[in-house]
């Protein structure tokens, strides 16, 4: 995986050239800037100017970032790739190189208990292995191993004489590296102690840190000569320790090769990963080079933000055309507490998704006591699309990265059955927001969205929506017009008509039926009746003289099964509710026998229930202007 997204790295080290250094946060703690050629004395009176406390999630303040910048620097060259590879045996000093010093608060002031080492012997214990010999030895493993036995000539000087690692390995033999090395290790004999007291006066956490420059004139950022010190010493310690295991190190046409320590687990103890029956005993070997860049990829990525999922751009040719490049990006999913990576995709889209929904009102809900018809804005871009899918179909829950969002019912606002649809749906929703694909929210789409907006029609009494005296449903109207705007959306490639088409074609032919004033059946088809009985269901229930009247009124029709129940239902609402509805509405009594005189040709199912519930959403046709309407938006 690491290799792979080593590609999206390098189009951001593109972009920014010190992406490696901005992605670097530096541990919580105290750090200090020492010069080799003061004793402590002599440097204490410019603490203020050489130390800085970083804290934990604060950013640095404005008239510290230059130094801040220049910690950060030093900080990253003298970390440690892991604790398994440590520069100190003892593992109580955990930095790289003897011009920097890494270790814990209790350690440092000696209150670690039960250690019955000082400080002057851990200092004395990693500086010994900090000498030419000892970095030498490390370096000699990276052979493959028949080298080392003398089966071939070839030495570091010839692998490494025509790279930038010759460099390193010129200064770790040179005077100027054996001197400086040797006025730390006498600066530490004659300071160490001054300091100790000095700092024991300090609040910080964590970490103190220390960090060398040979002069005054090397404490700028700028100093050339200083970050080179620090940058071939990094070199030093990470090139030996850059693979896994150099047992498994080998020469390819001159090259060296071997397995990655990163996102590879191949030790002793758990060697999961290792070949049995094939004649390669690892699963990959890269250059050192790449293995760099491997590391590099995976600090960045790390430095990504967590517990969400992030797209990681990339760029491959595969056309015959240079000047084509397919755009695509993987999507990694970083756990906050481990820094693991718990999901990973490689995903051959744009990484930009774009949309453009219109936002219609398929169910010519109005608005006001002028009855305007409602206008929806345009939804233009996943963020509007994804903040209208939360608020209408899932209470608000879908926010930001939601894919691994697990959200707990609460009585009256989110029911079991709407988180249960959520768990289910959540990937498909994800894929399309996220990814620009359709193809796994199209065929489930239809179905969760009608039944999360039963789910809130029965069980869920929104906050300041019900003013006791009417039967609101304009909310779930909005959740409707929604829901078939998207529909039509997702097929539009498909041809033919839409739900909304139907819908609309239904509503204008009963309009027409039902202004006409003709005797005979009003319905035609299942379609016609259905939304008619949704129609016959509202202004039914609306007539209640509950002190709250909410959606769990309409209960008992949505759990009909078959349009014989459908019938029962609204012949029991009306002898429930006759006494409200005049005796000369013509209009509602046209419609009433048109459904009672009507055999639908199927039983209710979800084209049905879908056409009822658009009745029952739609503006009511049996208010009449004259009539108080309690279904008005005053």
């Amino acid at each position: 995986m690491l290799h792979d997204i080593s590609d999206s790295y390098m189009l951001a080290k593109g972009k920014f050239q010190n992406v490696v250094f901005d992605c670097h946060r530096p541990k919580e703690g105290l750090y200090i800037r020492l010069r080799l050629d003061q004793s402590w004395e002599q440097q204490a009176a410019q603490f203020d100017e050489n130390h800085m406390l970083i804290q934990a999630k604060e950013d640095a303040a404005p008239n510290q970032q230059q130094l801040y910048n220049w910690f950060t620097t030093r900080d990253y060259y003298s970390s440690l790739i892991t604790m398994n590879k440590a520069v100190d045996p003892g593992k109580q000093i955990h930095s790289n190189n003897p011009f920097a010093l890494y270790a814990k608060r209790e350690v440092f002031l000696g209150e670690k208990q039960g250690s019955t080492s000082t400080m002057q012997d851990h200092v004395n214990r990693f500086l010994d292995m900090t000498k030419p010999y000892e970095i030498q030895q490390k370096w000699n493993s990276l052979l493959p191993k028949k080298l080392q036995k003398g089966a071939d000539t070839l030495t570091l000087d010839d692998l490494f004489s025509n790279t930038e690692y010759a460099s390193a390995l010129e200064y770790l033999i040179s005077d100027e590296r054996s001197e400086r090395v040797a006025r730390v290790a006498a600066w530490y004999a004659n300071n160490l102690h001054q300091l100790t007291e000095f700092i024991k006066s300090i609040e910080f956490r964590n970490y103190i840190k220390l960090f060398f420059i040979p002069t005054q004139a090397d404490h700028t950022l700028e100093s050339q000569q200083c970050e080179q010190m620090y940058r071939l010493e990094h070199l030093l310690y990470t090139i030996p320790k850059i693979y896994n295991s150099n047992d498994y190190n080998q020469l390819v046409d001159g090259q060296l090769v071997g397995l990655p320590s990163f996102n590879v687990s191949m030790n002793s103890k758990k060697p999961y990963l290792e070949h049995k029956s094939m004649r390669v005993q690892v699963p990959i070997r890269v250059s050192l080079q790449d293995a760099i860049l491997i590391k590099h990829a995976s600090e960045w990525l790390l430095s990504k933000p967590k517990n969400i999922m992030n797209k990681l751009s990339y760029e491959k040719d595969f056309t015959l055309s240079s000047t084509t490049k397919p755009e695509g990006a993987y999507h990694v999913y970083i756990d906050g507490k481990e820094n693991e990576v718990l999901d990973y995709e490689n995903v051959p889209f744009p990484t930009e998704v774009s949309v453009e929904i219109r936002f219609n009102n398929v169910l010519e809900i109005t608005m006001g006591k002028e009855k305007m018809r409602k206008e929806y804005p345009r939804i233009e871009n996943v963020e509007q699309l994804q903040r209208e899918i939360s608020r209408k179909f899932f209470r608000g829950r879908m926010n930001e990265q939601f894919v691994r969002a697990e959200p707990k019912p609460k009585n009256k606002e989110f029911t079991s059955v709407m988180a249960a649809l959520f768990m289910q749906s959540r990937q498909a929703f994800h894929d399309w927001l996220y990814k620009g694909t359709e193809i796994t929210i199209r065929p489930l789409f239809a179905r969760t969205t009608l039944r999360l907006i039963q789910e809130q029609l029965m069980y869920v009494e929104p906050a300041g929506q019900n003013n006791g005296y009417s039967l609101d449903l304009r909310w779930l109207a909005d959740a409707m017009n929604l829901r078939l705007s998207l529909i039509s959306y997702l097929e539009r490639y498909e041809g033919g008509m839409t739900v909304s088409d139907r819908i609309a074609e239904v509503m204008n032919s009963l309009k027409t039926k039902l202004e006409s004033g003709n005797s005979g059946c009003i319905c035609s088809d299942d379609n016609e009746y259905y939304f008619l009985v949704g129609q016959l269901a509202y202004y039914l229930k609306s007539q209640s003289e509950a002190q709250q009247k909410t959606g769990d009124l309409l209960g008992p029709f949505l759990m009909a099964k078959r349009s014989e129940q459908m019938k029962v239902r609204l012949q029991e609402a009306y002898i429930l509710h006759k006494h409200k509805i005049r005796l000369q509405h013509v209009k509602f009594n046209r419609a009433f026998s048109s459904v009672f005189g009507y055999v639908p040709d199927a039983d209710m199912d979800e084209d049905g229930m879908e056409m009822f519930m658009a009745g029952l959403f739609a503006d009511n046709w049996f208010y009449e202007k004259s009539e108080k309407s309690s279904n008005s938006e005053d």
